[in-house]
């Protein structure tokens, strides 16, 4: 008995540790990208497009796993050149549904929970990191997105809107086939 009690007290520890680790390396970045960092850092990244002073780039056959969701289609932000966002395209209700669910087990109930028509907002802070995740209902395009703050907040506000919310669908990527042209949707 004690011998059981012990192993679910070590099982639990690791899980909590993983958890931990887990959200220390958010600040610092996303996988091997570093916020603030240059693209030009980053070999392989190919880039979508650009708005502004902000540039898309992506790495063909990368994907991120976050919970034990796997998720192609990363698409990393840069401001000025300096990582500042990186988004995740999501394609069904059920991976929505996993990492609503991972979100909350990790950094707790959202901060923010925003609905405006048909269009869904879940927000986090985890110090200085703003985490969405997002849903516009009738297209039924879904995302995951993580902000860092620092350079985010520099974004003057009309652009930040509008690359806040045009984000959505700016990557026309279809599995192994290389982007045409660079679009933005705006709602």
């Amino acid at each position: 008995m004690m011998h059981n009690i012990s192993a679910i007290f070590l099982i639990t520890l690791v899980l909590v540790l993983a958890i931990v680790a887990g959200a220390a390396e958010l600040h610092e970045g996303i996988s091997e990208y570093r916020w603030g960092e240059s693209a030009s850092r980053y070999a392989g990244l190919s880039k979508l497009g650009e708005k502004g002073e902000v540039g898309y780039y992506t790495k063909p056959g990368e994907t991120y796993t976050i919970g034990d969701v796997s998720i192609e289609n990363v698409i990393y932000g840069f401001y000025q050149d300096q990582l500042f966002g990186v988004y995740l395209n999501i394609e069904s209700i059920e991976v929505y549904d996993k990492l609503l669910t991972h979100m909350k087990s990790l950094y707790g109930l959202p901060a923010a929970k925003t609905r405006m028509d048909n269009f869904l907002v879940y927000k986090w802070k985890h110090k200085d990191i703003t985490i969405k995740l997002k849903a516009d209902e009738p297209i039924r395009k879904m995302k995951l997105a993580f902000y860092y703050r620092p350079l985010s907040s520099k974004l003057n506000a009309q652009q930040w809107e509008e690359l806040d919310t045009s984000s959505f669908r700016f990557v026309p990527i279809q599995r192994d086939k290389k982007p045409e042209k660079f679009i933005l949707f705006e709602f």
